[in-house]
């Protein structure tokens, strides 16, 4: 089978790790021939070929925004509507004599493999791995009966979590919707703080990851004069929410934040860490949850998405619906160390069911009912 992988950006990260995992996997496991598109030479890419993989460079235009206001949304939705025509003409010229099977889009914010299926007559498979119009504000710049029917017409959907699968299918009924998790493997030792307990949120700072909620339940927390932890925020992030984040830690003058920054290996920062938090809405699936999880630590996450399939309420961490409760359950783990150890022994276990072996058999799978 010669499958076609588009993929918007090129680090290899996020999606694109999941991406990379999947290839290798299959090449591992099949006879398939693999192309990706991608739109730049580099790390991606070099590890794509070193497993070989093709890579074909090509500019890959997002076929949705963020809405800002009309006029702007109008003058980028003609700019691009008429960059992504290009891109789809030059990537139809190059694959149009290669007997495509599959076309698999990395992305909901993909349009081209939705048009380039059309074009080559070939099956369309679409990862959709994002609530993009809830969580990013996105909206496409094609109209709504076009994306519908574009979504209802691909082979398969591949949602990373059921709350995904129940948005699309509502939006999208006549849609063919299959949920594989995300998988995330690895075995980590955890080196338990023994002076002070820590919280980690490992992440990109911006609104819609609620990173401030954090910051007013920590301001909570000191309150009730319980100010014996500390909460590292590991990660970059929007210059602007970073900056309303910083004045509000100086204005409540809470010297238990610490902003991390960028953390090379996250993995070794989080065995120094005793509970891990998300807090994002919205979320598609979470692998910084199951990350945490693999870990040893408890999570204490939004009771929300992807994050609310991966935790088990009072067993491997807490879910909550307030800033109150956020408090209430870091209270919790401050202060009953053995309960937190506990429930994170728990989640170890847990984490297993979202394995890599996991999501490449099931995507494998797919893949081999696609002929019948």
């Amino acid at each position: 089978m010669k499958i076609v992988f588009i993929t918007h950006y090129d680090n290899p990260y996020g999606a694109n790790n999941a991406l990379y995992k999947l290839i290798a996997g299959m090449k591992n496991n099949s006879a398939n021939e693999i192309i990706v598109v991608i739109p730049a030479k580099g790390i991606m890419s070099d590890k794509l070929e070193a497993i070989g993989a093709r890579c074909i460079v090509s500019g890959i235009t997002q076929w949705q925004a963020p809405y800002v206001s009309p006029l702007r949304f109008f003058v980028k939705k003609i700019i691009r509507k008429s960059r992504i025509k290009k891109e789809v003409d030059n990537l139809y010229e190059i694959l149009k004599d290669e007997n495509i099977d599959v076309i698999h889009s990395n992305s909901s914010v993909i349009g081209h493999g939705a048009m380039l299926s059309m074009r080559l007559g070939c099956k369309h498979i679409w990862h959709i791995r994002e609530f993009a119009k809830e969580h990013f504000g996105m909206k496409y710049f094609w109209s709504d009966s076009f994306v519908k029917s574009a979504y209802e017409q691909a082979e398969r959907l591949i949602v990373i979590s059921e709350a995904l699968r129940k948005n699309f299918k509502f939006k999208y009924p006549n849609a063919k919707i299959d949920r594989i998790y995300d998988g995330v493997s690895g075995e980590y030792s955890h080196d338990k703080s023994e002076d002070i307990y820590k919280f980690i949120y490992a992440g990109y700072l911006y609104p819609m990851k609620q990173q401030h909620i954090v910051v007013e339940a920590v301001k909570l927390l000191k309150d009730r004069n319980i100010t014996n932890f500390e909460v590292h925020f590991s990660g970059d992030g929007k210059s602007d929410y970073k900056d309303i984040l910083y004045k509000k830690v100086q204005e409540y003058s809470l010297n238990n934040i610490i902003f991390d920054g960028y953390v090379p290996d996250i993995h070794s920062h989080m065995n120094k860490m005793d509970a891990g938090i998300i807090a994002s809405k919205y979320e598609g699936f979470g692998l910084v949850t199951v990350e945490y999880m693999l870990h040893g630590l408890p999570v204490i996450g939004f009771n929300d998405g992807g994050t609310a399939e991966i935790i088990e309420n009072n067993k491997t961490g807490y879910l909550f619906d307030s800033v109150d409760e956020l408090a209430d359950y870091m209270e919790k783990l401050i202060s009953d160390r053995h309960e937190s150890e506990k429930m994170g022994e728990l989640g170890k276990i847990r984490a297993k069911m979202f394995s890599e072996e996991e999501n490449i058999s099931n995507i494998l799978e797919l893949y081999s009912g696609l002929n019948d």
